[in-house]
Formats: structure tokens, sequence, C-alpha cells
């Protein structure tokens, strides 16, 4: 069994999808939080590009949150054989992922208390950013239980963390969509991420 160690800052964020997919296959692993304003900037030199997450595998890093998530699914079976349905979960993933730096804006103008800035990055993203994305993702799900394949996959637990994040800061953002609402609720009910939640850390994001 691999060692893993996974690095981050004391936040949920572009760490938090690689979480749950360890949390999902069981996989034990060293859960290392460095703090955003006084030790990162001693560790930043030390990362691969100067960024994290990094998940060290048996002292090897591995860099970029999408590439850890997929290589995890690779490592313990959430994945599909079939190169076409294995770039379609990889689509849906980038456009997920596509999400982030917007959604994450809000979050911070909110905690930094920038009302006027908060206010009209929201509207920007609630009207403009997120609803093709979820619609598409939501189509995708017509006649179907999973992002790709026939089976749960790791892109369908890095298409839930972050859209549960997403209705986390903005309760209904998925109620348009009820198929897509639907697919992270029955994620976020597994044992194992049921179990995550109640017991991860505390964190503004």
């Amino acid at each position: 069994m691999p060692e893993y160690k996974l690095v981050y800052l004391t936040l949920r964020g572009r760490a938090e999808p690689i979480r749950w997919i360890l949390a999902v296959t069981d996989q034990p692993y060293d859960d290392v939080r460095y703090i955003r304003e006084t030790e990162w900037p001693f560790k930043k030199p030390e990362m691969p590009y100067g960024h994290v997450p990094v998940l060290f595998v048996d002292g090897k890093p591995l860099c970029q949150s999408v590439s850890i998530c997929r290589y995890l699914g690779r490592m313990h079976g959430l994945f599909v054989d079939d190169p076409w349905e294995a770039a379609l979960g990889d689509e849906v993933a980038d456009a997920v992922n596509d999400l982030i730096q917007p959604a994450g804006q809000i979050a911070y103008a909110r905690l930094a208390n920038e009302t006027e800035k908060y206010k009209m990055l929201a509207t920007e993203f609630h009207t403009t950013t997120l609803p093709p994305t979820i619609r598409e993702l939501d189509r995708r799900l017509d006649g179907r239980d999973w992002f790709c394949g026939s089976k749960m996959t790791w892109v369908d637990l890095f298409a839930a963390c972050y859209l549960k994040e997403i209705t986390l800061q903005h309760e209904g953002s998925l109620d348009a969509v009820p198929r897509l609402k639907k697919h992270v609720e029955k994620i976020a009910k597994l044992p194992q991420i049921e179990k995550w939640l109640k017991e991860r850390p505390d964190s503004m994001l």
C-alpha cells in the first residue's frame, strides 16, 4: 500500500476533493496543513511549482489537484477503461475546475467584508458563469447514474465536492438542475463522506 502525505493550507480548497477520494477509498494519509500567513511562505520554496496541493506518494511529489485526483482514481478503482468515457469524465472535471477561481473570489470578498465587490462577483457568477456549466452537467446525467461509465469514478467525487461547496456558500445554487442536485446529495451521503464531513477540521473555505 502506498504511503500518502497530502500537503495543503488550513483550508478545504483545492485539496478537498483529494480528501474525499482518499476517504471513499479508505486510504490512510498524513494530512499536512500549513497556516497561510505564517508557515506557508517558508514552505512554498520546497514545493514543486511553488503551489499546493501536493500529494507525496512514497515520498515522491505529485502536483495539480485534477492530476492527483485522476491518479488516485486509477490507483484505487475509481476510473473507467474506455478512452471515450474517460475523456468525457476529464471534460466534466475540467468544467467544474473552471468554477473554482471565480467562486473563490466571491468567498474571499465576503470574508474581507468587501460588500459591493461581493455582490457584484456573486451576481455575475450565479447569472452568467455557473448556469451554463450546471445545465450541461445536469444534461449529462439524463438517463445515467454517473458522469462516465457505469460506476462511480473520481470524477463524480471531484464534481460533487466542489458543487457541494458552492451550495454551502449560496444555498439553492443547484435548485434549477434537479438531476445534478440529486447526484451531489447522493455522493455527500456516502458513509465515508458523511463521516469525513463530521470529522474534518473547521476552516473558512
